[in-house]
């Protein structure tokens, strides 16, 4: 750099600085949608009755790790059985069954017929 002109250096270190600038806002605005796309996800999660795991996006969303690890240990204490799992579940299963229900008849008359079948 000793033989180029003191004005390219000064443009060099500029444009330097103006890439990194750029860098750090593209990557900041990256982390920032996620955010956003978390909290929608989280919003139709609780919908659908899964707020546990709604919880969770919202606390990645809001930037609280360690209470997502927390929630996290939680979900996974809690769905250790079978029962629990299934209890974890109902509610989302009963959620369902009426969206489709009321939307499509055709599955609505294949889950009677899986309702009504007896082993």
């Amino acid at each position: 750099m000793e033989t180029m002109p003191v004005v390219w250096q000064y443009a060099i270190l500029g444009a330097i600085g103006l890439i990194g600038a750029l860098t750090g806002l593209w990557l900041y605005n990256r982390r920032e949608k996620r955010r956003k796309h978390a909290l929608e996800l989280a919003k139709l999660m609780n919908q659908w009755g899964m707020g546990w795991f709604a919880e969770a996006y919202e606390m990645y969303a809001v930037g609280d790790y360690s209470g997502l690890a927390v929630k996290i240990k939680e979900v996974v204490q809690a769905v250790r059985s079978d029962e629990a799992m299934a209890l974890k579940l109902f509610d989302v299963a009963r959620k369902v069954c009426a969206y489709v229900a009321a939307n499509d008849a055709t599955k609505a008359e294949e889950l009677i017929a899986v309702l009504q079948t007896k082993k």
